[in-house]
């Protein structure tokens, strides 16, 4: 299976909440780590690294946002790297606000396939004005 074909299998398991088919996607010391971001102090921004804490990322996710849009627009794929643009909107369960952002995703991959690192960016000021009572 090719890297991009990998990660549109993610972002269709991400839609279905299967967090179980993700897990198997990533390797055992996956870096997801989101912690240097000005909004970290969201819970889905974070240091998850490794298999056994990347769970927590959609745990975060899955507790505080409701989405009402994930739309995946671009793919770009090169060599052992992944690139995604998207749109999501949302609200943030315990404030009732709308978080609606484009992100980039970049996904990188060792030689057996695997996902080695996640990183995400978006307008991390429109993320703490939404997440902050």
């Amino acid at each position: 299976m090719s890297n991009e074909q990998t990660i549109r299998d993610l972002y269709a398991a991400f839609q279905s909440q299967d967090v179980e088919t993700i897990t198997g996607m990533v390797s055992e010391d996956v870096d997801w780590n989101n912690d240097r971001v000005t909004s970290r102090e969201c819970p889905w921004n974070g240091n998850f690294s490794t298999r056994a804490k990347m769970p927590g990322f959609f745990q975060a996710i899955g507790e505080n946002l409701d989405f009402s849009v994930f739309d995946v627009q671009t793919i770009v794929a090169s060599g052992s790297s992944v690139a995604v643009y998207l749109h999501f909107e949302c609200t943030v369960r315990k404030n009732g606000r709308p978080f609606n952002n484009d992100a980039t995703h970049f996904w990188t991959f060792n030689a057996q396939g695997k996902i080695i690192r996640y990183r995400h960016f978006n307008d991390t000021g429109a993320e703490l004005a939404a997440w902050r009572d």
